[in-house]
């Protein structure tokens, strides 16, 4: 695992000062949709979802983890934030593909209708481009616009031991920007999962690997440089039969972008941003959550399991600078539990 986790980390700095070299330009926060999470557990974990992500949101979390699927498996999210102006929505499909592999398709929607534009509005007497006295606005001649974000992840996973298993993201990028300005992209992540006992599970996820090309209609291009994002949580048993049990977990994003005091910690061009969570658990049917991430959000949540359906619901609180506000996040799952879709060897 410290070969692992050193190659990675030597592929992301080498990678991020190499392209901040070239003609191309490596933007921070040019990626920043990206990271607006999924599902309400790891959400109410303060966003820690790397190493403790076991379902189908695995497939943005750390693709590796979708090895612990039994079962083929549905999510679904949906946020809907600022009186109902920007709408978040996700969706999953993560099937076990036999007794080493798995794979899975996840879409990401981030939208705004309904966008005024009177840019061909106003009756501009003197071509000043300005509103001046005796001039005004045509509201015949208004119109409205979205601004969109589509993602798609495909997703492919592989056992190597009973202990550690790997996977890989392909990222399909799709973004409008206004009616004039679309933007294409396609990244990579690589992720591994260790679990050296039933109590502890560690994670690492390469994010944009090869460092993520965005393009776009007006020429411009941005490169979203590779962040080493390590997780880790460990399952503490309260009582000796498991009915009650506590999680705490905790996610690092390493980024190499120049932060400097926009993170909690910097040195240099290295900066690292921490998501803590704590999870109570009764018997697998109940869970109580608690986080705080690198936002200075702290969170709340909540699930429920019954029968095959996970119920999944999380709190996030804002900070002074937020000025979209407090905001609920609601997620199912649900089990595809069917002898005939079963793992083999499970």
């Amino acid at each position: 695992m410290r070969l692992i986790f050193s190659t990675v980390l030597s592929v992301a700095i080498l990678s991020a000062f190499a392209l901040r070299g070239s003609a191309q330009q490596v933007r921070d926060y040019a990626g920043e949709f990206l990271e607006l999470g999924v599902g309400a557990r790891s959400l109410a974990l303060g966003g820690a979802g790397v190493a403790t992500s076991d379902d189908a949101t695995a497939g943005y979390w750390n693709p590796a983890a979708l090895n612990a699927l039994k079962f083929p498996m549905l999510a679904a999210m949906h946020e809907s934030r600022f009186d109902g102006t920007v709408n978040y929505d996700y969706g999953a499909l993560a099937m076990p593909l036999g007794a080493q592999s798995s794979a899975a398709l996840s879409v990401l929607h981030i939208g705004v209708s309904n966008i005024l534009d009177t840019r061909n509005a106003l009756v501009d007497l003197n071509n000043n481009g300005q509103l001046d006295p005796d001039e005004y606005l045509d509201y015949s001649k208004v119109t409205t616009f979205g601004n969109y974000d589509w993602v798609a992840i495909l997703s492919y996973a592989q056992v190597v031991s009973p202990m550690l298993s790997w996977g890989v993201n392909a990222k399909l990028i799709d973004r409008r920007l206004d009616p004039e300005t679309t933007g294409t992209g396609l990244g990579f992540d690589a992720g591994v999962r260790y679990t050296p006992s039933n109590s502890i599970t560690l994670g690492a996820v390469l994010q944009d690997i090869t460092t993520t090309l965005l393009s776009y209609s007006t020429g411009t291009k941005e490169l979203v440089s590779p962040t080493l994002v390590l997780g880790g949580g460990y399952m503490w048993d309260i009582t000796a039969d498991g009915t009650h049990r506590i999680m705490p977990v905790l996610d690092a994003d390493i980024r190499f972008e120049n932060r400097g005091q926009d993170a909690q910690l910097y040195v240099g061009p290295l900066s690292m941003d921490l998501h803590e969570g704590v999870e109570y658990r009764y018997k697998d049917l109940f869970s109580l959550r608690a986080g705080y991430n690198d936002m200075q959000m702290w969170s709340v949540g909540a699930g429920i399991t019954i029968s095959k359906l996970h119920i999944d619901y999380a709190y996030l609180g804002a900070n002074s600078q937020d000025q979209l506000g407090a905001t609920h996040r609601i997620s199912i799952s649900f089990d595809l539990d069917n002898p005939k879709w079963r793992r083999a060897g499970n």
